[in-house]
């Protein structure tokens, strides 16, 4: 096993967080010499869950599948729940969390405000209600990007800057 530390020039690619556009910098990890199966000393896993959660709710751009499933998660809400939630049937939202049926900007905007809502996060909803015209406003399109975030400290961390 070779053991390394992520850089901001290669960065971890996480797929445990059940995302694929998520990418940490300053862990430790190992690579495997033989298969290249590679391996994480994942700190602070859950305040790492909400940085990466705030990165989901604010970015511009529409929601994708896998973004909606993570913030469903993150609530500790079944699907059926969490449609019935957003007035949609359990079929529906399936189809909306599976990237078969598009997402529409109004649909977007009520899910990231439901998670706001049941997030438990107070910095995130005073963010988003200090932002909230221009924030819903960016809200549109697609706009498929890495979630970046550094390692602070062994129980902080935080979003990389978004690139220009």
């Amino acid at each position: 096993m070779q053991e390394a530390v992520a850089t901001a020039a290669h960065p971890y690619h996480y797929v445990d967080s059940g995302l694929s556009n998520v990418y940490l910098v300053g862990i430790k990890y190992w690579t495997c010499g033989q298969c290249k199966a590679q391996a994480a000393e994942i700190p602070a896993v859950e305040q790492l869950m909400d940085v990466i959660a705030e990165c989901i709710v604010m970015k511009p751009g529409l929601l994708e599948g896998q973004e909606v499933r993570f913030l469903r998660k993150k609530v500790g809400k079944k699907s059926a729940d969490f449609a019935a939630l957003l007035d949609y049937g359990p079929e529906h939202y399936s189809k909306l969390e599976n990237d078969q049926l598009p997402l529409t900007e109004g649909a977007d905007k009520q899910i990231r405000l439901t998670f706001g809502i049941l997030c438990g996060n107070r910095a995130l909803r005073e963010k988003i209600a200090k932002k909230a015209e221009a924030w819903l406003k960016s809200i549109h399109g697609k706009n498929k990007e890495k979630i970046r975030v550094e390692k602070v400290s062994d129980h902080r961390w935080s979003a990389m800057a978004r690139a220009a």
